[in-house]
């Protein structure tokens, strides 16, 4: 049985028919009836990391490098689906990432050529000629699967004379994929097959002459997997390229494939038609034994044992002796031939296209859910607002001393407390948009600098407005003490927005540098602890110790709250006003005179003085430390966010444990 496939055509033919123009090339087409070109070859191919932390290597220590690839040596051309079967799942990776330069580039050693066509590329030249369907799946969860289509489309098109009508095409794709039903769906609420259909359909929109593909049938039950891989049969048949990493198929699955490649430990043991599989691995004594599957068989073959000592030791010898013999009866590559036309290129969007396509995808491509994202940040915001406003209910307006205290506490914490569940909510919202974000600048749609500065520019407005959801109930509750009352909720109001939005800065830096919402949250507390501690409610500045006591020079908690509390008592209940101290004991005089003891804190100024708030400093230095707070949370975040990479060491190590 040498394949198992559709005598009817999958793809839609007006708007992918079969391409004929490579096949009148110099040297066209071959013994195979496939045509010469695309035809790409990739020669002593080795790729080396870094593993040892910077740490370690800073203290002197020796390095632990990994040599993830070496020496390999294959082609495809038009026509075939190449599959790229791996004892790991990272060594697979690895070398799709390379061919498409998604590679990690520092503290790493790269070496081979690459030919298409018959002309040597760069990895850079390379990239710009090959869609690459990578394994992630976080699509933004908010928008439907064709508009999911229409953003990539936006960022990413063909530079080719092939002329298409985008949105056709899009529609053809969802229905050749049987995606057709789901086109208006939530994202999120697609199936795992579905996700990685849509996944695939983003890439071959592109039309590029090659396409990778990174376990494009993982996570799919057997019918899903037949069905893809055919499809990406009849692609390749159009006179394309397929290279994809894949699980052992099952037998049907496996005759689809027109060549594989075997790799253990780095090292090819096996590149050539699949037909001629068998018959290699017979003729050097490891036949498949009957009704066995040979894709699952020989990868269980070549796959290190380490569940002991002996095991680890025999199949490690195998292994060496299978990539020695290999090494001896590999047939060189064949003669490219006289160089060839170029294959077409993907364009990609200038900056400010990404831009203006980002804010699209925020105001059209996301409605309604990002008005129902927003109502629920304002309904927390303004909840716990009105949670303050009754506990201090009316507090601002007391005349007794025991009040002053409560006014203080007042817009501590409203300041400092209060204020964790909007925070949070923060934080959570930018980690779901952090899979997405990942997932889109791995796929070159834009840079993440271009991310932040549409991030702050289009939620610049919905989170002024969260702001004053939380700081105007809570005000209004606590009771007007004046009748003038417009200059000074102005002043609270102003400083208010200010500050929140500085918190929100914060908060966000520490959730695109962590790898973790739970690791954000916990930096940002702590972080937030120290400003809050300084601020000079809970502790006197006089009282702070050594090692904190820098931290009121750049906190934005204490330079906000001393202007709020300097607003807040400020003659605003007249000059002559002070306050009572009806529980104060009756003490009697040297004239035998009764008389209630004096307040302690009889006017405003006083108040001040006690919390050691009375220091008027010039309008422009509490709020430039504010601003520079907020710029050095800014830069330092983004300074993180564009250089750290979270998963993927941790995950390629886990894979080789």
């Amino acid at each position: 049985m040498d394949g198992f496939y559709h005598d009817a055509p999958m793809l839609n033919e007006r708007f992918f028919p079969k391409d004929s123009y490579y096949s009148t090339l110099p040297g066209a087409p071959s013994e195979a009836g496939l045509p010469r070109y695309p035809h790409l070859q990739v020669r002593d191919l080795s790729y080396e990391m870094d593993m040892s932390s910077a740490w370690h290597t800073l203290c002197g220590g020796a390095r632990t490098k990994l040599r993830m690839l070496e020496g390999l040596s294959f082609e495809a051309r038009g026509g075939e689906i190449l599959a790229i079967m791996a004892t790991t799942e990272s060594e697979g990776t690895a070398l799709l990432d390379i061919l498409a330069n998604r590679h990690r580039k520092w503290r790493c050693r790269l070496r081979g050529e690459f030919m298409v066509n018959g002309l040597y590329l760069t990895l850079k030249k390379l990239e710009r000629c090959i869609a690459y369907v990578q394994r992630h799946t976080d699509f933004g969860p908010d928008m439907s699967v064709r508009q999911t289509l229409l953003f990539t489309s936006l960022l990413q098109e063909p530079d080719n004379e092939r002329g298409f009508d985008t949105k056709s095409r899009i529609n053809a794709l969802l229905e050749d994929l049987g995606l057709g039903q789901v086109k208006h769906t939530r994202v999120s609420d697609l199936t795992e097959s579905e996700k990685r259909r849509l996944n695939v359909a983003s890439q071959l929109l592109l039309d590029t002459d090659i396409v990778l593909l990174d376990q494009p049938t993982k996570g799919m039950d057997i019918f899903d997997t037949f069905f893809l891989v055919e499809y990406l049969r009849q692609w390749a048949a159009r006179g394309r390229i397929v290279i994809m990493t894949i699980h052992p198929p099952t037998y049907e699955i496996f005759t689809m494939i027109s060549r594989v490649a075997m790799i253990s430990t780095g090292r090819m043991l096996y590149f050539g038609r699949r037909r001629d599989m068998l018959s290699y691995f017979a003729y050097i004594d490891f036949p498949c034994p009957a009704y066995k599957n040979p894709s699952d068989y020989y990868l269980d073959l070549v796959t290190l044992d380490n569940l002991s000592a002996e095991a680890m030791l025999e199949s490690s010898q195998r292994v060496e002796n299978l990539v020695e013999i290999f090494r001896r009866r590999q047939e060189p590559l064949a003669d490219p031939g006289p160089p060839g036309v170029p294959p077409a290129i993907v364009k990609r969007a200038s900056v400010f296209t990404q831009v203006l396509t980002l804010w699209i995808r925020v105001l059209i491509y996301t409605f309604p859910f990002n008005v129902v994202h927003f109502c629920g940040e304002v309904f927390i915001a303004a909840l716990m607002s009105v949670c303050v406003g009754a506990v201090y209910w009316n507090v601002r307006t007391g005349r007794e001393q025991e009040h002053v205290d409560d006014r203080f506490g007042f817009y501590y914490v409203i300041m400092a407390i209060a204020v964790w569940p909007t925070l949070l909510c923060t934080i959570t919202t930018a980690w779901k948009e952090k899979a997405t974000v990942v997932r889109d600048t791995r796929e070159r749609l834009y840079h993440k600098f271009t991310y932040v500065i549409c991030k702050l520019t289009y939620s610049l407005a919905p989170a002024a407005a969260v702001a004053v959801a939380y700081a105007v109930p809570a005000y209004s509750m606590a009771g007007l003490q004046t009748t003038s009352r417009v200059r000074p909720f102005g002043i609270y109001i102003a400083y208010m927005i200010l500050y929140l939005l500085t918190l929100r800065m914060m908060v966000l830096a520490c959730t695109w540098a962590c790898s973790s919402r739970h690791i954000a949250a916990s930096w940002a507390g702590f972080i937030f602890t120290i400003l809050a501690i300084s601020a000079g409610y809970t502790v006197h500045f006089k009282d702070l110790s050594l090692v904190f006591s820098w931290a009121h020079w750049m906190s934005p908690v204490r330079w906000v709250y001393q202007e709020l509390v300097q607003n807040e008592f400020n003659n605003s209940l007249g000059e002559d006003f002070r306050y009572a101290c009806s529980h104060n004991p009756v003490v009697q005089q040297e004239n035998t005179i009764l008389m209630r003891a004096e307040c302690g804190i009889g006017t405003d100024l006083d108040a001040l003085k006690f919390r050691g708030a009375q220091e008027q400093w010039p309008l422009y230095q509490p709020i430039s430390i504010v601003i520079v707070f907020h710029a050095v949370c800014l830069l330092l975040g983004l300074f993180l966010f564009l250089t750290v990479s979270h998963s993927k060491k941790k995950r390629l190590e886990k894979e080789r444990a």
